[in-house]
């Protein structure tokens, strides 16, 4: 019990998990406010940013330390110092392009840099370091790309402006932190009482401690003109490939430790590249025009367990008929759903301009609720 509680005051005393937290409510938060607002409705009114902090975080840490445990990656707690600070300035200052891979490269580049800056600071094994790190580096690009799977849709929410020719147009937004508690080896013994039960392990002629440090990881997607779900299907392959070639970059490393700054840089340079890429169109793609429609209501949001869901309705699509009636506006589109309380039948255009029918019953006290985000008359 003793060893536990140590362990949890090693991670409670870290500013950054306290940041960390804040930041993961205030997300939700806002939210959840700008959406009822806006729409008079939230599209998920929990605050689910705050549970997949928790449960997606911890998930995300076990698979990392299981990695870093089998490979042995051991860090140095001069570098977490750093690792820390950077991380704690990356949420402070520019959350909305939080990148966690880059925080990683980041930190490993000023701790290299730092004897150069400052004299009087030796640290030694830092080409070792850098190599262990670019393995973690890959590991955490990995993880990212599954959260991003995982909850970037989920955590959709749509965004109204006016657009240069005075209409209402929208854009989407997706954005959550997570803190990920991950295993590592660090050279040296905690000094720390009564650490019996801990393990203490003696490579060569060099013993390690295992602790845990949290890990920031994250997301931020703004797609214009583009689905979400296409626009992060592109990230989660910039992630694994961003991991591939942060372990190969590793591996070499290991091997041939003066290459290792120079790894370092290649996969800051890769990352910057790939960040890039993403915002790009492919060759015939076309742009998407989320405006809101002289004719018939656009779908922003369609909320979980509604009529709305159960009919698969998707963002972008245009409601151009309900219950045998034409739309035109909000105000019509529900006179008539409420036509027919107990079913509603709609004519839909998607965004290739197809059209299709769809249908399904509706709450009988309640038809009005059909769990549909639309845009908000002016």
């Amino acid at each position: 019990m003793e060893t536990l509680s140590e362990i949890g005051w090693v991670l409670l005393t870290s500013p950054l998990l306290w940041l960390t937290i804040i930041m993961a409510i205030g997300l939700a938060r806002y939210r959840v406010r700008a959406e009822r607002r806006v729409f008079r409705m939230a599209i998920n009114p929990r605050w689910s940013e705050v549970r997949y902090f928790i449960g997606h975080g911890l998930l995300a840490g076990l698979g990392i330390s299981c990695v870093t445990l089998l490979l042995g990656v051991a860090v140095n707690l001069e570098w977490w110092l750093v690792y820390q600070i950077i991380a704690i300035i990356a949420l402070m200052g520019i959350s909305h392009r939080l990148n966690a891979t880059t925080i990683l490269l980041v930190s490993a580049v000023v701790y290299w840099g730092l004897p150069l800056i400052w004299p009087q600071y030796q640290s030694a094994d830092t080409n070792q370091l850098l190599a262990e790190l670019l393995i973690v580096i890959g590991l955490v690009a990995f993880a990212t790309g599954w959260l991003q799977r995982k909850d970037a849709g989920k955590l959709t929410t749509p965004n109204v402006i006016e657009s240069q020719r005075g209409r209402l147009t929208a854009i989407f937004t997706s954005r959550q932190v997570y803190l990920a508690p991950v295993f590592f080896l660090v050279p040296g013994t905690l000094n720390l009482p009564d650490w019996t039960f801990w393990p203490v392990l003696h490579i060569g002629q060099t013993t390690y401690s295992i602790v845990i440090l949290p890990l920031l990881l994250g997301f931020s997607f703004k797609a214009v003109q583009v689905l979400m779900s296409v626009l992060v299907q592109r990230s989660v392959k910039r992630q694994i490939q961003l991991g591939v070639l942060s372990l190969i970059l590793g591996l070499i490393s290991v091997v041939v430790p003066q290459f290792a700054i120079w790894a370092v840089m290649i996969a800051l340079l890769g990352g910057f590249v790939l960040q890039w890429r993403l915002g790009k169109l492919k060759a015939g793609e076309k742009r998407l025009y989320f405006t809101k429609p002289y004719q018939g209501v656009r779908v922003l949001g369609v909320q979980t367990a509604t009529p709305a869901a159960k009919m698969q309705l998707t963002v972008g699509d245009v409601i151009v008929e309900c219950n045998g009636l034409p739309v035109s506006n909000n105000e019509n589109f529900y006179q008539a759903i409420q036509s027919q309380p107990t079913y509603c039948h709609l004519k839909v255009q998607d965004l290739q301009g197809e059209y299709r029918i769809t249908e399904s019953a509706v709450f009988a006290d309640a038809p009005h609720e059909l769990g549909v985000i639309l845009f908000p008359e002016n």
